[in-house]
């Protein structure tokens, strides 16, 4: 399964704005040139996470957006799904499926449902917390050491 660049960068906007979660907004505009996101782009993703109320917006001069739930309580499988939609790894994963050129059961539909599953629990089981924390863990354990 291979998700969007729109989940990859709205994802990487969230961690980002999971940083000042309770501080103050952020601008889009400020997130895209810190992420490295095209500024439209980035824009149509905050549009689609506003609406599903993962995302809220602030106009004005202390305008911005900001996560409308805490971080630990967003979790992957949500934004993935606004983004992405239903989670389905193939298209035969029902009996009556007419895409299938079989019409039972079989050992591939198995296999592709325990796949999906299997992405299903990771997603669900990771927080945008824990997301935020990891990527911080990475980001100074990459800053240069200076020893004297």
């Amino acid at each position: 399964m291979k998700f969007s660049a729109k989940s990859e960068y709205a994802l990487r906007a969230l961690i980002d704005m999971a940083g000042f979660y309770g501080q103050r907004t952020v601008g889009v505009r400020e997130i895209a040139l810190r992420q490295g996101i095209p500024e439209r782009f980035l824009e149509q993703q905050i549009t689609a996470l506003r609406k599903a109320g993962l995302v809220r917006s602030q106009r004005g001069a202390q305008g911005g957006v900001a996560l409308a739930r805490a971080p630990e309580d967003i979790t992957i499988f949500e934004v993935i799904k606004v983004l992405e939609g239903p989670l389905t790894t193939v298209t035969c994963t029902g009996t009556s499926s007419s895409d299938c050129a079989k019409s039972t059961q079989c050992a591939l539909q198995d296999l592709w449902c325990q796949v999906g599953y299997a992405i299903e629990r990771v997603l669900k089981g990771m927080t945008l917390k824990q997301l935020a924390t990891r990527q911080t863990r990475y980001d100074q354990s990459s800053l240069p050491m200076y020893h004297i």
